[in-house]
């Protein structure tokens, strides 16, 4: 190894600590201070679309930019693109938002597909998690569906998206934090669904920040080292 590659193999738990207890901070910050900034939009949103990708550069820091980091990173900005639509506007711009987090997904679904194992066997566990998130998403297509109107083409498309993700996640062996990190992005999503089409749910806009970046989160912990 070259001196070069020594100093940045050396600086990178450092770099990953840094970013990541930035991104930490921020989504604390947003999670209790967002809701006090609604007149200083361009704020709000820097605070809140900076966390994604602070965890893109831990997670850059912690693979040394490989495919998979890569891959992952692509995912997280698209997330952070749909984090600045919604935090600007949630209403006028959720179909860009809810573009930007279609692709995220797909990125991520991507990145799944790619690892999973060969030939692919489900242990019983996952068996019935992958049951779980069939009959979760039955469920919300039943709860959506009548007030979805013109957006039922997007909504669907999305949904088809986050499931097929989440089913991916079910295959990635010695890596449960990304499965519980897909979970997390179901149940956020759904709250986001369940708001906007059904009726308005109390709390719902900490709830959804604290899922969201959990999922982000657990994700990108669960592939900080290599299997």
């Amino acid at each position: 190894m070259t001196s070069a590659a020594r100093q940045t193999a050396s600086g990178a738990p450092f770099l990953f600590r840094g970013a990541f207890g930035a991104a930490l901070g921020l989504a604390i910050l947003y999670l209790f201070a967002g809701p006090l900034l609604p007149d200083i939009l361009w704020l709000k949103a820097a605070v809140k679309g900076a966390v994604c990708p602070l965890l893109a550069v831990a997670l850059w820091a912690s693979r040394g930019g490989d495919a998979d980091a890569k891959r992952l990173g692509l995912a997280l900005l698209f997330s952070a693109a749909g984090d600045v639509f919604l935090a600007v506007d949630r209403v006028g711009l959720f179909v860009p938002g809810l573009a930007s987090f279609l692709l995220a997904h797909l990125v991520y679904l991507w990145q799944f597909v790619a690892r999973r194992p060969r030939p692919m066997r489900l242990p019983v566990l996952r068996r019935l998690v992958a049951l779980g998130i069939l009959a979760g998403i039955t469920i919300m297509l039943a709860l959506l569906t009548p007030g979805l109107g013109k957006l039922l083409a997007s909504v669907y498309a999305y949904i088809a998206a986050i499931a097929a993700m989440a089913l991916a996640a079910t295959a990635l062996p010695g890596r449960p934090l990304v499965m519980l990190g897909a979970i997390s992005f179901m149940v956020s999503d759904s709250l986001i669904a369940l708001d906007k089409f059904v009726a308005p749910i109390p709390f719902v806009g900490p709830a959804i920040w604290i899922t969201y970046v959990a999922a982000q989160v657990m994700i990108v912990l669960g592939w900080k080292d290599r299997a």
